[in-house]
C-alpha cells in the first residue's frame, strides 16, 4: 500500500501554522473546538462544506440519556450492553452514561439547546429500539439540527476554514509522530503543519448506494488513515437503518427517524400484514424487512396509529412531512420504506481519550471505534458519545500539545509516476460502481462466495486507475471497501449488525474485535 497518493512538496505549498487541526465540523468536532476554546489551546477547523455538511446535523430522532427518575445510568448501561451482542468495551460504555448526564445537562444549561417539553416545561422523553426506557430527548424530528446551530453560535468563525477536505496526512514514521496535513480546496493546496489533528469527518456508510449519509460525508478518510499507519477496528459492522424512503426515480434516499416508531407507527407489507416488532433492534428489523423485499414484496410504515393519537403528524415531523410532501404522499398514511446504510460501528481504532497508535493523531465521533456500540449500535447512543468523548479527547489534546513543540515548516515531498488524468465521467461511474458492489455483495445478509465475488471486483477496479494521478479519493475508498470485506470475511459467524446467511448463529469464538492493519493484514483480538 502506497503511503502517499497525491504529489507535493511541501515548501511549494502555502503554509499555516497552528497547535491543532480539526477535520469536521459535526458535533464530536464542534465539541472539540469549543472545549479547546475554553483551553486558549490555539486551531483550526476544516470542514468540507458549512455546518450542515455533517451527519450529526442530520440526525432526526434523538440524544439518549437518563435523565428520568424512573430511569438509571446502569439501565441505560445495560441496554447498550445488550444491543452491543457481547462486543461492547464496558468501560467505554460506562464513561458514556455516566459522562453523558453531565453533557447533556450543559447542552441545556449552557448552551441552551431547545429540546420539546411538556405544557411544564419539562423536556419530552421518548423511546427507541431496544431501549427499556424513554430516555430520548429531542426537538421535533431535527434533534441536531438544533443542537448544531446552537453549538456553531460559539465557534470562533475565523477559525473554521470552509470547502477543504484533506489529502494527506502528515508523518514521522521513525518517531511515530503527526507532523501536518495537505488540505486542497478546487485547484488550491496547502499544507498546516500541527503539533496534533483531530479526525472527527463522520462515517463510512457512504460506501453503499444506499445510505443516509451528508452528501460529503463519504468515508475516504477511514483509507486514507490505513495508508497513514492507523488501525481500524470492526469494519465489518455496519448499521443499516430499517427504515429509509427510497425513490427508485431519482435513487434519493431520507431517512425516516425511528422516533416514528417510537410514537406508535407499524410496519406492514403490501399485503397490510405486520411481520416484525417494530423496536427490535436495528438490525433484526432491517434484516425484515430486506426479506420480504427478496420475497417481491414492498414494505410501508403505517402512521395512521400516530394520527389516531391525535398527534399533529405535520409538527411533530416536519423533515419527514416535507419528504411526504415533496414526493406526493402528503395525504397518505403510508411511506415505502427500505433499510439503508446508516451508521459505522467500527473505524479507527482509539482509546476513550480519542487517542490512536500514532502520537499527536486523535480520532472522535463516528469516525473513531471506541467500542462503546459492540456489534450493534443503541439508537441515539451516537450524538452523546460526540458529546462525551469529544470533551474527554480536548483535554487528552490538550494534555499533548503541552509537551510537544510545534512542527517547524520542513520539506516533504512525493512524486509521481504519472500525469494521466481520469476524467470526472469515468471517475463517476467507477464510484457508482463500487457502491452497488457493496450494497449488492457486502449488504445486510452476507456470504463467502459474495464477499469473495466483491473482492475480486474490488481488485480489478484498482487495477484499472492504477496508473491515473487524480484518483486518490476513490483508492482510498477502496482501501476501506477491502478492509470492510476481509472484516466480514474473517468474522465466520452472525453477530449485531454483521449477519452471514452461510453461519447465521453467533459462535464464542468470534467474540473478538477485528483489527485490519497497513497492506490488509488482519487480527481478531479480545479488548
Amino acid at each position: 500500500m502506497e503511503r502517499y497518493l497525491t504529489e507535493f512538496n511541501t515548501e511549494r505549498l502555502k503554509t499555516v501554522f497552528t497547535d491543532t487541526v480539526i477535520v469536521g465540523s459535526g458535533l464530536a468536532g464542534l465539541t472539540v473546538a469549543l472545549e479547546l476554546d475554553r483551553l486558549n489551546v490555539d486551531y483550526l477547523v476544516v470542514s468540507k462544506g458549512d455546518i450542515k455538511v455533517s451527519n450529526s446535523f442530520l440526525a432526526q430522532g434523538g440524544i439518549a440519556a437518563a435523565l428520568s427518575l424512573e430511569d438509571s445510568p446502569k439501565a441505560h448501561f445495560k441496554d447498550t450492553l445488550k444491543a452491543g451482542k457481547g462486543l461492547c468495551i464496558e468501560e467505554s460504555v460506562k464513561i458514556l452514561v455516566d459522562e453523558g448526564l453531565q453533557r447533556v445537562v450543559e447542552l441545556i444549561g449552557y448552551y441552551k439547546v431547545q429540546f420539546d417539553r411538556d405544557e411544564d416545561r419539562i423536556p419530552i422523553l421518548t423511546r427507541e429500539g431496544a431501549h427499556s426506557k424513554k430516555r430520548i430527548l429531542h426537538y421535533k424530528d431535527k434533534t441536531g439540527k438544533a443542537i448544531l446551530e446552537k453549538l456553531y453560535s460559539f465557534v470562533n468563525k475565523d477559525k473554521v476554514l470552509i470547502g477543504f477536505e484533506v489529502e494527506e496526512i502528515l508523518t514521522d514514521e521513525e518517531e511515530n509522530r503527526f507532523l501536518g496535513v495537505i488540505l486542497k480546496k478546487d485547484k488550491e493546496k496547502i499544507v498546516i503543519f500541527a503539533k496534533s489533528i483531530v479526525l472527527a469527518t463522520g462515517g463510512y456508510s457512504a460506501v453503499y448506494s444506499r445510505n443516509t449519509s451528508a452528501y460529503k460525508i463519504n468515508g475516504d478518510i477511514l483509507g486514507l488513515a490505513l495508508r497513514t499507519g492507523l488501525v481500524l477496528k470492526d469494519l465489518e459492522f455496519i448499521q443499516f437503518h430499517p427504515t429509509a424512503f427510497y425513490s427508485e426515480k431519482n435513487e434519493q434516499v431520507k431517512l425516516i427517524s425511528e422516533a416514528v416508531r417510537g410514537e406508535g407507527a407499524i410496519l406492514v407489507d403490501d399485503k397490510g400484514e405486520r411481520f416484525i416488532d417494530e423496536l427490535k433492534p436495528r438490525d433484526e428489523v432491517a434484516r425484515a424487512i430486506f426479506n420480504r423485499y427478496l420475497e417481491g414484496r414492498k414494505v410501508y410504515l403505517d402512521i395512521s396509529p400516530i394520527i389516531k393519537k391525535g398527534v399533529n403528524f405535520q409538527e411533530r415531523f416536519p423533515t419527514i412531512y416535507k419528504v411526504m410532501k415533496d414526493n406526493g404522499l402528503e395525504n397518505s398514511t403510508k411511506i415505502p420504506v427500505s433499510p439503508a446504510a446508516h451508521y459505522s460501528i467500527g473505524g479507527i481504532e482509539t482509546n476513550s481519550y480519542g487517542e490512536t497508535g500514532i502520537n499527536g493523531i486523535f480520532a472522535v465521533g463516528e469516525v473513531a471505534c471506541t467500542g462503546i456500540n459492540g456489534a450493534n449500535r443503541l439508537a441515539s447512543n451516537s450524538l452523546l458519545e460526540c458529546l462525551v468523548f469529544g470533551y474527554r479527547t480536548a483535554f487528552s489534546v490538550y494534555k499533548y500539545n503541552l509537551h510537544t513543540d510545534r512542527t517547524r515548516n520542513i520539506k516533504l515531498e512525493n512524486r509521481l509516476d504519472t500525469c494521466k488524468e481520469l476524467s470526472q465521467d469515468k471517475i463517476n461511474l467507477v464510484l457508482k460502481k463500487l457502491k452497488n458492489i457493496m450494497w449488492e455483495k457486502v449488504g445486510l445478509i452476507r456470504e463467502e462466495n459474495l464477499l469473495n465475488e466483491a473482492l475480486n471486483d474490488i481488485n480489478y477496479i484498482e487495477k484499472e486507475i492504477n496508473s491515473y494521478h487524480n484518483t486518490r479519493y476513490i483508492k482510498d475508498l477502496i482501501f476501506l471497501a477491502k478492509g470492510i470485506i476481509i472484516s466480514a470475511i474473517n468474522r465466520k459467524e452472525s453477530r449485531g449488525a454483521h449477519y452471514r446467511k452461510d453461519f447465521p448463529r453467533e459462535n464464542e469464538i468470534y467474540k473478538k474485535h477485528t483489527k485490519v492493519y497497513n497492506n490488509f493484514k488482519i487480527k481478531m483480538e479480545v479488548s
